[in-house]
């Protein structure tokens, strides 16, 4: 292997200052995390600079985010000051092109942030924009890809979950990964894909539904073979404006990534060929040799590494100031001492035999080792030792070129501290209650003892978040930890294994009954009203499932997910309640994923079509409108009814796309009706409260599609139903508003069935009600029935709506509404959901009657 140089008359003119760029991505330390990250994805930047009073005081790059928790939701809202990098490393605008290289070697950073004289923010370089300086082509195009690549690759599979590999990638210090496992029969280029810093970034930004490395993995990437040389390399890389190229052997096989990383660290080595060169340089003529010694002097003094030179015999002739600055050793303290004295004791004899061995063979050694400063404090340092040899070849020196690397120590601690911990409670996550879970089966199994697990979700959470706030939420959060560790007592293990779950093992129930009552005793501590930041008192409630080992699971993961299927059914029943896992719910369970997973294909397929149910005028029966309806029928001829379907269709998220596909459907259709002459009929589509809280504006997706179908607003009328007034009643009222804007009638349905409140008839823009059907079938039981039937017509009339009864079925019904002065009827005594053709036929029938 060449050793690379950098050309110090195209180097060193260069200052940092004429690479950085004038404009950086800048932030005041309040900045949630969350739009920080986001301002990175935006601008195409790997980082964001942390500015007070115009001076940097941190950085948040994108191998910052891969330390974030797997639950990331509070690091996101929290201040970026929280999770900066800091101190801020900076470098002046005049300093050089090899001084920055130096400095990032030294710091183990990608970045460094230029300041000028008053120390305040200039620009920002990067490994990139050193990359780019033609001065480094000379030394890496003596050389090919296969010398720079590093000895070691993160392969992972495609089924890896992403939390797992973005913890992975920041613990074995990997900006990117390989990842393979995906469906063999892909073709060729799509069998390999990578993950960088930026994906992860990409994919916490748009929290996108991906859950495992093959969702957010680049497809096909860019490849090399092994013997390309290291410039065109490089080359291929600027030009492509990528970061990684895979590199393969003559076989084809992936052998692993190289960087922009490799790249720099490979012409890093500058430094030490230079250190090497002018210590070595014995044959020189006088002049030369005192110019080469007066530069290592002045390079050693001057290093940020330390450095220390040592005799054949091990006795130190030389330190330089960054030694005395990290061991606390001053020269008149340790020249003519071996350094065994810095020796920590952390490493054994066998360590120190194999380290002199590889030095006495090979000419270095390099690696991590422990050390013990002045103080007595023991630290880690990265050590370079090197054999200098005169020129008979004979070893009259040894360089040590060490680095204090204690911060990242410390950073790898705290990042396995946060992978077990749930940073708003300091309960265990969900990681390390399973490992908690797996050893207290063991020991209850090696005892023969029982143990019971429960299962809690704090029901409606979201609706909390959503009317409070994230900042009531966390005290919700924070309190109901607390209580379930105070009424559980100080023997059960508690952790919050998600957003609103929390988990326990009681290790002393016996019983499931125990468990059973010790639950209950729980949901009444929940249940105790909370004060929350405004003043006012909520009231909780949970779900909570039971689980026991062994009767009911041997495993540490089948007895989780069995206590979890219990607390579903718990949520199910009704919530607020208490459910023991039986084997039941398994059989229930796997119905309804498989029921989930044919509705996501069902659409693909044209599974789905529509019906439409007449609606006619009370008085002379004259068709003037139909509803669409939503109906489903499996390939296999199964007919699944919209009540079963169209909640999981809302809980799984697919609603919003077929609420577009009936929309546009149906607004077609009447389209096609009107062509045939049906001018005056109606269409009235329901709506799901989904739909108006899309990431897409509802009113502005009815006018592209009124557009595009050519049709007139007022021909369209929505369904809602009295759900859509559980959340924010103002933000509804305005969303309604510009849908009514449009011309489009709205509709109110299944009036009277649950969260009526007269005010909103009044203060929301709705042209219509439609009375409920367990109104018009009470018709038939006599007065008390009637009245409320009429009462709700009468005050549709006083209020100036459309009155519209659904599931007329017989002709008492119908007279009693027309008397009363029901405007439209809608039920099967007229006419049943039929096709569209049906429709048709049915107009032009009522047509052909008319006098």
């Amino acid at each position: 292997m060449t050793r690379p140089h950098l050309d110090d008359s195209q180097s060193d003119p260069l200052t940092v200052g004429t690479l950085s760029p004038g404009k950086v991505l800048s932030c005041a330390p309040d900045l949630p995390l969350g739009r920080a990250v986001a301002l990175m994805k935006d601008n195409n930047c790997s980082s964001i600079v942390v500015v007070r009073s115009n001076k940097p005081v941190g950085i948040i790059t994108e191998k910052d985010i891969l330390s974030l928790p797997a639950d990331s939701h509070s690091a996101l809202i929290a201040p970026i000051e929280h999770r900066m990098s800091r101190p801020a490393h900076t470098i002046s605008v005049h300093a050089s092109q090899k001084t920055a290289i130096v400095r990032m070697r030294d710091l183990n950073v990608r970045h460094l942030i230029t300041v000028d004289e008053q120390g305040h923010l200039a620009g920002i370089i990067s490994q990139t924009d050193l990359i780019r300086q033609v001065a480094v082509s000379k030394a890496l195009s003596a050389n090919d890809v296969e010398t720079a690549i590093r000895s070691s690759t993160l392969f992972v599979d495609a089924q890896i979950p992403v939390q797992d590999l973005r913890l992975k990638m920041h613990l074995e210090k990997c900006d990117n990964a390989i990842v393979t496992g995906f469906n063999p029969d892909l073709p060729s280029a799509q069998q390999t894909g990578i993950i960088t810093e930026r994906d992860i970034l990409r994919h916490l930004v748009e929290g996108r539904d991906a859950q495992t490395a093959g969702d957010i993995a680049t497809r096909p990437v860019k490849m090399v073979t092994h013997d390309v040389n290291l410039n065109d390399a490089r080359n291929i890389m600027l030009r492509d404006k990528i970061r990684h190229l895979v590199v393969r052997n003559r076989h084809k096989e992936v052998i692993g990534v190289l960087s922009f990383a490799d790249l720099l660290q490979f012409i890093e080595q500058d430094y030490f060929s230079h250190l090497r060169a002018l210590t070595e340089d014995r044959n020189s003529d006088g002049a030369k040799a005192r110019r080469s010694l007066l530069l290592a002097r002045k390079l050693i003094e001057t290093s940020p590494d330390c450095v220390m030179v040592c005799n054949a015999l091990g006795a130190i002739e030389a330190i330089n100031p960054a030694f005395t600055r990290v061991t606390g050793y001053q020269a008149e303290e340790v020249i003519g001492q071996n350094p065994r004295f810095l020796q920590s004791g952390r490493q054994n004899k066998a360590f120190y035999k194999k380290l002199w061995t590889d030095v006495l063979r090979t000419g270095k050694w390099e690696g991590e080792i422990w050390n013990r400063r002045k103080s007595g404090e023991v630290y880690p340092e990265w050590l370079s030792i090197m054999a200098i040899r005169d020129a008979d070849g004979t070893t009259s020196h040894y360089a040590s070129i060490f680095t204090d690397i204690s911060g990242r120590e410390k950073n790898r601690e705290d990042i396995l501290r946060l992978a077990h911990t749930d940073e708003l409670t300091g309960m265990p996550n969900r990681r390390r209650f399973s490992e908690l879970l797996s050893h207290h089966i063991g020991r209850s199994r090696h005892h023969g003892m029982r143990l019971t697990v429960i299962m809690l979700d704090i029901d409606n959470f979201q609706r909390v978040n959503s009317a409070l706030g994230h900042t009531d939420g966390d005290d919700v959060l924070i309190e109901v930890a607390r209580r379930i560790g105070r009424e559980l007592g100080p023997d059960a293990v508690v952790a919050r294994v998600g957003a609103d779950e929390y988990a326990a093992i009681l290790p002393d129930i016996d019983t499931a009954n125990e468990a059973r009552m010790l639950s209950e005793r729980l949901l009444g501590r929940l249940g105790e009203p909370h004060l929350t930041r405004k003043g006012t008192d909520l009231y909780l409630s949970a779900s909570i499932g039971i689980a026991c080992f062994p009767e009911d699971a041997n495993d540490t993961s089948t007895l989780l997910r069995n206590a979890e299927l219990a607390m579903m059914q718990a949520k199910e029943q009704g919530r607020n309640r208490v459910s023991r896992y039986s084997r039941g719910l398994h059989a229930k369970k796997g119905e309804a994923l498989a029921l989930e997973t044919a509705l996501r294909h069902a659409l693909d397929n044209q599974e789905f079509y529509l019906a439409y149910q007449p609606q006619f005028d009370a008085c002379s029966q004259e068709l003037c409108g139909v509803e669409a309806l939503l109906r489903w029928t499996t390939p296999d001829g199964t007919i699944i009814p919209p009540s079963t379907f169209i909640p999981i269709a809302e809980e799984i998220g697919v609603i919003g796309e077929l609420g577009r596909w009936v929309m546009r459907t149906a607004c077609r259709q009447l389209v096609n009706w009107r062509k045939q002459g049906l001018l005056n009929l109606r269409l009235a589509v329901n709506v799901s409260v989904q739909q108006f809280y899309g990431t897409v504006d509802f009113a502005e997706q009815l006018r592209a599609i009124l557009l595009d179908k050519g049709l007139a607003a007022n021909r369209l009328e929505i369904e809602i139903t009295e759900s859509l007034f559980m959340r924010n009643i103002d933000d509804m009222r305005a969303k309604l508003q510009r849908v009514h804007d449009l011309g489009v009638k709205i509709s109110l349905d299944d009036f009277g069935t649950g969260f009526s409140s007269l005010s909103y008839l009044r203060s929301l823009p709705f042209d219509s009600i439609k009375l409920d059907r367990s109104f018009v079938l009470d018709i038939d039981d006599g007065k008390d029935g009637q009245a409320l039937a009429l009462t709700i017509i009468n005050m549709a009339k006083n209020l100036d709506k459309t009155c519209v009864a659904e599931g007329v079925e017989n002709h008492h019904q119908l007279s009693f509404l027309r008397n009363a002065g029901c405007d439209l009827i809608q039920g099967y005594l007229l006419g049943k959901p039929m096709s569209a053709e049906d429709i048709s036929a049915l107009a032009k029938n009522q047509h052909s009657l008319a006098p």
